[in-house]
């Protein structure tokens, strides 16, 4: 009896190590997040602060732009903007990684430059008018911890209408 309760006791201590250790998932540095090259979304000012892993996007009186529906993009109309991740220096390989964003996740994210795997990849959210604070989740691959990020659409921020007009202002809640 007091060898099953010391080997159910040293189970525990086993267990709590590996839930604190984040069972074995390695930490790496954030992503590098800028701009997609296309700059999707229109001439808006662009700040990423990576130890916080948040990007803020817009000002007082920058206009996101609309796009229109894209089957070849498999896009929705709506406003858009156009990032790109990059992946932390020491992750080699993105074709295992998963993004999460809005309860969907993706999969297959690296890009391709004339056949050849990039180590980053492009995300286009839509921006509504209620859209304050976008978060996604990365997983680069099994071995490294989850990474969380956030999009602010700065305070003042417009939405552009489809004919071009200037529609709603970004407000904070």
């Amino acid at each position: 009896m007091k060898l099953l309760k010391r080997l159910f006791s040293i189970s525990l201590v086993i267990l709590s190590c590996l839930s604190l250790a984040g069972c074995g998932a390695k930490e790496v540095s954030s992503a590098v997040i800028t701009r997609d090259d296309e700059r999707i979304g229109g001439s808006l000012s662009f700040v990423y602060d990576s130890h916080e892993k948040a990007v803020y996007i817009g000002g007082e009186g920058e206009f996101i732009q609309y796009y229109e529906k894209s089957l070849e993009r498999n896009w929705e109309e709506g406003n858009r903007i156009g990032l790109k991740i990059t992946a932390p220096k020491e992750v080699t390989d993105i074709s295992k990684t998963t993004l999460e964003m809005n309860g969907v996740t993706f999969a297959d994210l690296g890009a391709k430059v004339n056949g050849e795997a990039q180590n980053f990849f492009n995300i286009y959210p839509t921006i509504t008018e209620t859209t304050r604070e976008i978060k996604f989740k990365v997983s680069w691959d099994e071995e490294t911890k989850a990474q969380e990020y956030k999009v602010i659409i700065v305070e003042g921020t417009k939405l552009l209408n489809k004919d071009g007009t200037e529609s709603v202002e970004i407000k904070e809640k």
